[in-house]
């Protein structure tokens, strides 16, 4: 039995995920999801802090303001942070937790709410890696499936978290080593878990023409894939580099057409020029 479902994210400085914050929770919360953040605080500004935390008010965030574990790069620790957001005691076991990235719109209530809960985990996409490696956006499971499969212990998100760190990755690794650890832990976990594939639903999508996925309007290819899905089978939205041009945000702005009210999108723009004012 499902008590609460949430989306779990996270994010630090770099603006063009930062920026993003309450407006891909927005979109969640309108799939049915709590939206939880684990916000990497380090080098982000009060002002731009308050920002997002207002904006995000209307659509009930939590936001897990999480104090940097120095010596490693930003980026991996809120990377790797959501693996061990079951940690936090703020979820029951009961409650689901499905990771995704914070550049990603979620637009689909269908392919995101069709999960068969006989099931203990939940993979999406997993055709995209030949089912070798799982992506982090989605895979979903209850909190207590999570603790079982990555191995959190009781002692919180910050400990399990440093633990992790520690024994994965060295202060002096460069950018590529740490960049898809979040993944091949998962990977590795989730395959040795037990769990894995009997007690796995594989929701598989399949790729389309533009060497994109199925349904995804996507920056590796943002105008033909922008020109195809939306007219018809828009199931997500890996939001372009440059988020504040001029031309994108007129393309972001009409896909947030497909599940916002022109008031909620005139919020979105008040946002957009305040957040570009204090960078």
């Amino acid at each position: 039995m499902i008590k609460e479902k949430y989306s779990i994210l996270s994010v630090d400085s770099n603006p063009d995920y930062l920026f993003f914050v309450p407006i891909t929770c927005a979109f969640w919360r309108k799939l049915g999801y709590n939206p939880y953040v684990i916000l990497v605080e380090k080098e982000i500004s009060q002002p731009i802090l308050d920002l997002i935390v207002e904006y995000s008010y209307p659509y009930q965030v939590h936001i897990n303001r999480f104090k940097h574990i120095e010596g490693y790069r930003t980026c991996n620790v809120a990377q790797i942070s959501r693996l061990y957001a079951a940690a936090d005691p703020l979820f029951d076991d009961d409650d689901y937790l499905i990771t995704d990235d914070m550049d990603k719109f979620v637009i689909s209530d269908a392919w995101f709410n069709q999960q068969d809960f006989s099931k203990d985990i939940h993979i999406y996409d997993p055709d995209e890696l030949n089912f070798t490696r799982l992506k982090i956006g989605n895979i979903g499971m209850k909190a207590g499936i999570w603790k079982k499969v990555i191995e959190i212990g009781d002692e919180g998100l910050r400990t399990n978290l440093i633990k992790s760190l520690e024994a994965h990755l060295t202060k002096e690794a460069d950018w590529n080593t740490g960049w898809n650890l979040d993944e091949w832990i998962l990977t590795t976990r989730v395959f040795a878990s037990g769990y894995y594939p009997a007690q796995c639903q594989m929701l598989v999508r399949g790729g389309n023409r533009y060497g994109t996925r199925n349904g995804r309007i996507c920056r590796g290819a943002w105008g033909p894939t922008f020109a195809a899905y939306m007219k018809d089978g828009l199931i997500d939205v890996h939001l372009h580099r440059d988020p504040y041009e001029d031309n994108i945000w007129e393309d972001t702005k009409a896909i947030m057409t497909k599940v916002f009210s022109d008031e909620e999108i005139a919020v979105f723009e008040e946002y957009k020029t305040k957040f570009i004012e204090l960078l």
